[in-house]
């Protein structure tokens, strides 16, 4: 069954987020000028923030993955609750669809199937083997 690798990118700390950063502590300053020191003196640091948003993005991306590996298993789910004959013919039209490798595509591929979009003999595309993007293999 067709299927994507989700890519894992680490967090990179970079002058332009701290420039941002910068910048936008400086807003906050500049809304209220008669508690300009106050607020500064309660915003954290560029270090502080940076470490947080590092702790936050990995945290995240463990949400995501697991969110993502949930829909799979949702999906298999479903293909595995289909009589023989669908399973096959589903997981081929899956291996062929024009669509990226993505749990969400398959769910609504199957939904399709499910309300009676299209039929086993009517698949709305053409059996033409794809790469995990969707794209035509010739």
């Amino acid at each position: 069954m067709r299927f994507k690798r989700w890519q894992r990118h680490p967090f990179t700390d970079t002058s332009r987020k701290r420039a941002a950063l910068r910048r936008k502590q400086q807003r906050e300053r500049e809304a209220l000028p008669l508690f300009a020191d106050q607020i500064a003196e309660s915003q954290p640091s560029e270090d502080e923030v940076m470490a947080n948003r590092a702790v936050q993005w990995a945290a995240q991306e463990l949400r995501d993955r697991n969110r993502r590996a949930q829909l799979w298993l949702k999906a298999r789910a479903r293909i595995n609750a289909l009589s023989a004959n669908e399973r096959a013919v589903l997981r081929r039209a899956w291996d062929c669809a024009p669509y990226p490798a993505d749990p969400v595509y398959l769910l609504d591929f199957l939904h399709s199937f499910s309300v009676g979009r299209f039929t086993l003999d009517t698949l709305p595309f053409n059996l033409v083997p794809t790469d995990p993007h969707g794209c035509r293999i010739t």
